[in-house]
């Protein structure tokens, strides 16, 4: 019966080890033209996690984009609560890693990624002892020609290819 209850034991033990993993999809919003911004945040369980935020829509190739997440561990008395601190381990958006600081009681990370395209997946992993984390994200888009555009570079070159073919009969 002993040997039971301590199997039993060890695996309760061994299963609250597990690192935890949450996906989340977050819609970037327009903020002023070519400009899109949005907020993320996880209240992770207790120990390790790693949590994964997908981005949406896609970006177009040559466009930037901008992300920062911080955890505060102070309470309301304003001293350090170690029940609310969160150390970041390791942070990436589409596989640029984050500049972190660990210093509590304010843990932060940040990344500037200057061409950027696709779907944008940021990737946070760290130990929670209880606490949250929030941030944002910044992208400016690549701007899209219009089509007038391509009818413009398609008369000029047509332009060009007539004044061209009046010079070789001249």
């Amino acid at each position: 019966m002993k040997l039971r209850s301590l199997a039993l034991g060890l695996l309760l033990a061994a299963s609250s080890c597990v690192a935890s993993a949450a996906a989340f999809t977050v819609v970037l919003n327009p903020t002023t033209p070519n400009h899109l911004t949005a907020s993320f945040g996880d209240t992770p369980v207790l120990g390790s996690f790693t949590d994964v935020f997908t981005f949406t829509p896609s970006l177009t190739p040559g466009s930037s984009a901008s992300a920062y997440f911080f955890n505060f561990s102070l309470n309301g008395q304003g001293s350090v609560d170690p029940n609310l601190q969160i150390l970041f381990t390791a942070a990436d958006l589409n596989g640029n890693p984050f500049s972190i600081s660990n210093t509590i009681p304010f843990a932060q990370a940040g990344v500037y990624v200057p061409s950027i395209s696709g779907p944008l997946v940021l990737t946070v992993s760290g130990t929670s002892n209880g606490g949250s984390y929030s941030g944002v994200i910044n992208v400016t888009m690549a701007p899209v020609p219009e089509p007038a555009t391509y009818g413009m570079l398609a008369g000029g070159l047509a332009l060009l290819g007539v004044v061209a073919r009046r010079k070789r009969r001249c």
